[in-house]
């Protein structure tokens, strides 16, 4: 069978199984082994390649191995040279590090044992010092016992003898002994002490000298501490003591003098100098620590930080020094000292701050006194002069020794610029030219100015009444004065004036001007439409058309009239220009058309140079220069006569003014009496006015009289009452003044009323904004912050009036800019602002701090307005800066006084022209 198989496994007829054959017939050979030839290959070559082609792949990953192997090695080797330099590095820096300690421990030792040395040192010689002061008390009680032991037996020595005159021989030898056994005493005394000590002379009696002065010394300190203690000055008792009774007791010499030694016994006066003004200062201060504790309300104007430091700092000195009195060394401890300087510092800054304060406080108000001698010197009155020039001067001779004491040298600047800022911005402002025209009326032209009663226009249509002198006989009714010579020239502004609105202006203002009217942004829009529309059909039917008679000869006429009302008529500038300029001639020629307008410009630039004032010299030579067209030349030539008129009108009124002044009052007096009588007006706002103002003075006067007492002397003056009606009417914080609320004798003061309530309540706002601003930063009230009253006075005062938002956003800003301040507070400022700001429906203001400030303002200027006699008025004058400040007013103390002056000028006009009707009302 096997046989069989084999034979039929080798016969040629056997065919394998597919996959057998496809696996054995498959030629096994590499890539890249075949030959592109087309005949096959030796086994012999094909083993060669392949030999070949395994040794090229070997050696080809040996080579990649080895390039490894070296990449690797060499990264090894530069990471260990790194860490062998950063190890070296380390270890130098330790190496360091370690000097640098040892040397640190060296220099500290070093100096250790330097201190140590110095401290053994300072122990050796103190105690060497004690051992010292313990042998000299030693020798000087054994050389005082042996001196009163020697005295002892010389005493003995004398009675013995007495007694051996007089008795027996016994006696005599019993005191011979006694004597000789005395002398032995003595001797072996002496001989200890040489044994004990043996010291010279001169070394005894100098240890002798040191210690009597020691005795002397510790004497002397307890002599002076019991002279101050004998004082009894304490805490408490200065506390039970009343302020005014403990500042009259510091002020005694004995106090002085005790508190003066005892401090230098401290040595706390050795770094002041020896002038007895010093060490006065030196000893006020310190009794200062005992009001400050004492009477803290009095002393302390607030309540703030650097009051509460001066406090702390107070308790610590008096502590100290009590605990130094209690048991008396000297020199005191250091605590004292340093109790000391720091009060001292701390009281030295807060008296300097409210030093600043007071100084600014009275050279405002030198400066308040020096306006009212400028406004009062030119009175009429001269014993009224006279009054106020004693009490002024008496004033600043008391304000110029309290500033010198507090400024020293600077006193004099001081008050040189207080007066020179006073008098530059309060008194009223000159003329920088001379407004006097050249060609001017005289004198005895000038005495009167126009009283008649119809009403004269001051303007072109309209004459100018006459003006009588004061003196001078009045018909009854016809006319209120006599007729004079002058004339006042008419206005082209457009403002009207009567003559007893004038009259009115000069009896509140001697000064008094006449100027152009200060028109809204819609009516001056208006007027400058209307006059170019004038001009430019002038131009058009003139330069044009060739109209010339339509509108020249009118012009000319004008001119001439404008220029002769500047003129005297006897004068000969004024025949020249009658004659001159003939209208008749102008007319004729503009017919013709000859007419010549550079010929009337000549005459008419000819004679302005002569006629104008001084201060129009600029804008007459700039018309003169003008080369423009004929029409806006003429313009121009209108203008300038305007400004003519304006300034000869205010000479008129200056040359009149002391004629006319002190017939005001009867002049407005008489007029309103003749308005009454003809009924053109009443009293009845006058007396619903006055009488509620009676019925609250009356409501006050009851309400301070719980027993109805009904005393002459709580009942309320007629001038009282008035003046309270008066305050009731300008000062409120209200809406715009309502021409009902008005009392008829105020008619020609509605638009003056109403400006002082505006001012009021200006003034009123500022300073509750201002005082608001301080308390929220925690800043003394009475200290003044002018570049913040500047921002609020513009923020107010603006043509455009802000709102409140606004108005509190710029006044943040601003204290942003200027001072650090927390948004917290910022927060605070902005909501108080807005609140003050904000402008009441009613007349009475929801804020508190306003209410406050306008009651206060209202009562100083109430006080003003009260006062009777010069010298009360001068009182408080002198004393309204303090009154001021301490309101929280300080910045705003010129304001106020230039307000109160025109309030006061106001009252007192009216008063005077009305107080019979007052009167009659009242009773």
């Amino acid at each position: 069978m096997l046989h069989h198989d084999e034979n039929s496994a080798s016969s040629p007829g056997w065919n394998p199984p597919a996959h057998l054959e496809a696996r054995f017939g498959r030629k096994r050979r590499r890539p890249g082994t075949s030959s592109p030839c087309s005949h096959p290959l030796t086994n012999s070559n094909l083993a060669t390649t392949r030999r070949q082609t395994l040794l090229e792949t070997r050696k080809s990953l040996l080579r990649q191995r080895a390039a490894h192997v070296e990449k690797v090695r060499r990264a090894r080797a530069n990471s260990h040279e790194a860490v062998s330099e950063r190890l070296l590095a380390l270890q130098q820096n330790l190496s360091q590090a370690q000097n640098s300690r040892n040397a640190i421990l060296a220099k500290i030792a070093g100096s250790c044992a330097s201190e140590v040395a110095k401290a053994k040192q300072v122990a050796h010689e103190i105690r060497a010092k004690r051992e010292e002061e313990a042998r000299l008390l030693k020798n000087g009680v054994e050389e005082r016992m042996l001196e009163a032991e020697r005295r002892r037996k010389e005493v003995l020595r004398e009675r013995r003898g007495k007694r051996r005159e007089r008795g027996s021989s016994s006696s005599m030898k019993v005191d011979g002994g006694s004597e000789e056994e005395g002398d032995d005493a003595v001797a072996g005394s002496l001989q200890k002490i040489r044994l004990g000590a043996a010291k010279p002379t001169e070394m005894l009696k100098e240890e002798a000298a040191i210690h009597i002065q020691r005795v002397y010394r510790d004497y002397r300190n307890r002599e002076i501490v019991r002279r101050f203690l004998e004082l009894g000055l304490t805490i408490e008792s200065v506390r039970d003591t009343s302020f005014e009774a403990i500042s009259m007791k510091f002020q005694e010499e004995k106090v002085q003098k005790a508190t003066a030694r005892l401090l230098k016994l401290c040595g706390l006066l050795e770094h002041l100098d020896e002038g007895q003004v010093e060490i006065e200062k030196a000893c006020r201060t310190f009794l200062s620590a005992f009001l400050i504790l004492g009477h803290p309300g009095e002393v302390l104007s607030d309540d703030g930080e650097n009051e509460k430091a001066l406090i702390t700092k107070s308790k610590d000195l008096l502590i100290a020094f009590e605990s130094f009195l209690s048991s008396p060394t000297f020199p005191p401890d250091q605590s004292l000292f340093a109790a000391w300087d720091a009060f001292n510092t701390g009281f030295t800054s807060w008296k300097t701050r409210d030093s600043e304060i007071l100084i600014n406080t009275m050279v405002a108000q030198y400066a308040e006194l020096d306006l009212i001698w400028q406004k009062v010197k030119d009175d009429t009155e001269k014993h009224v002069a006279l009054d106020f020039k004693e009490g002024i001067r008496e004033n600043q001779l008391l304000l110029l020794v309290r500033i010198r004491r507090l400024a020293g040298e600077r006193t004099r600047a001081l008050i040189r610029q207080a007066v020179k800022e006073a008098r530059r911005t309060r008194l009223p402002k000159k003329e920088k030219g001379d407004t006097r025209p050249r060609a001017t009326p005289t004198a005895s032209d000038c005495n009167s100015v126009s009283t008649k009663d119809e009403r004269s226009s001051v303007s072109s249509d309209t004459a100018a009444a006459s003006v009588s002198p004061a003196g001078s006989p009045q018909p009854a009714e016809t006319s209120a004065g006599v007729a004079g010579q002058s004339r006042f020239p008419p206005m082209e502004d457009g403002a009207i004036f009567s003559n007893r609105q004038i009259v009115h202006e000069l009896a509140l203002n001697k000064d008094f001007k006449l100027k152009a009217r200060k028109k809204g942004g819609l009516e001056k829009m208006v007027e400058e439409q209307a006059r170019r529309a004038f001009w430019d059909v002038m131009k058009e039917d003139v330069l044009e058309r060739g109209e010339l008679a339509k509108w020249i000869p009118g012009m000319a006429e004008s001119v001439k009239g404008k220029l002769l009302r500047l003129l005297e008529p006897t004068g000969s500038l004024h025949r020249m220009i009658s004659d001159s300029i003939d209208i008749q001639i102008i007319e004729q020629q503009c017919r013709v058309g000859s007419y010549d307008y550079e010929s009337f410009f000549s005459f008419v630039l000819s004679i302005l140079p002569k006629i104008c004032s001084p201060a129009r010299d600029e804008d007459v030579q700039a018309l003169i220069n003008d080369t423009d067209d004929y029409i806006h030349r003429l313009q121009r030539l209108f203008d300038v006569l305007e400004l003519l008129q304006l300034d000869h009108a205010n000479f008129l009124l200056m040359m009149s003014a002391q004629y006319v002044i002190p017939e005001a009052v009867p002049y407005e007096r008489r007029l309103f009496a003749a308005d009454l009588e003809a009924g053109r007006t009443t009293l009845t706002q006058t007396k619903q006015w006055l009488l509620k103002a009676k019925e609250e003075r009356l409501e006050e006067a009851r309400s301070r009289d719980p027993e109805s007492a009904n005393h002459p002397s709580n009942r309320p003056s007629s001038t009282v009452i008035y003046n309270h009606a008066f305050s009731s009417l300008v000062m409120s914080l209200g809406g715009p003044l309502a021409l009902q609320e008005v009392p008829e004798t105020f008619h020609l003061d509605i638009e003056r009323i109403q400006t002082y309530r505006e001012e009021f309540r200006g003034l009123v706002l500022g300073a509750a904004m201002g005082l608001t601003i301080k308390n929220l930063l925690r800043r003394d009230v009475r200290s003044s912050w002018k570049p913040l009253k500047d921002r609020i006075s513009a923020d107010l005062s603006s043509e455009n009036p802000l709102e409140p938002p606004v108005i509190a956003q710029d006044l943040c800003a601003f204290l942003q800019e200027t001072v650090a301040t927390p948004k917290q507070v910022i927060s605070h400022v902005t909501s108080a602002i807005t609140r003050i700001a904000t402008r009441p429906g009613s007349q009475e203001h929801q804020d508190p701090v306003v209410r406050v400030v306008s009651n206060r303002l209202r009562g100083f200027v109430l006080a003003r307005l009260n006062a009777g006699t010069s010298k009360e008025k001068v009182r408080l004058a002198t004393g309204g800066g303090d009154t001021l400040t301490s309101f929280g007013m300080a910045e705003w103390i010129s304001e106020v006084g230039a307000f109160v002056e025109r309030s006061v000028a106001l009252a007192d006009l009216n008063r005077n022209c009305y107080a019979i009707w007052y009167d009659g009302i009242l009773a």
